[in-house]
């Protein structure tokens, strides 16, 4: 392996690390009820990867949680 595929390795494993944290603290946040914690790190999370449709449903139930309906709604139609 080259030095530069080794990097990009690297690069998207620390990526797929973080943002899992992210998500795994958005997901205690979200069982404790502060919502928007729990909506700031799942912001976290999307910003790292906008792929992943779990952590756009967590962000919903969380958004949901503050009745913030068109928010919720809005991440609701990202999942595919």
């Amino acid at each position: 392996m080259s030095d530069e595929a080794l990097i990009a390795s690297c690069r998207g494993w620390s990526i797929a690390f973080k943002q899992a944290l992210y998500a795994a603290s958005g997901d205690a946040a979200l069982a404790a009820k502060d919502y928007d914690r729990a909506i700031e790190l799942y912001s976290a999370a999307i910003g790292l990867d906008s792929t992943t449709d779990t952590i756009f449903v967590s962000r919903c139930t969380a958004k949901l949680g503050k009745m913030e309906w068109d928010d919720a709604l809005v991440d609701a139609q990202r999942v595919r």
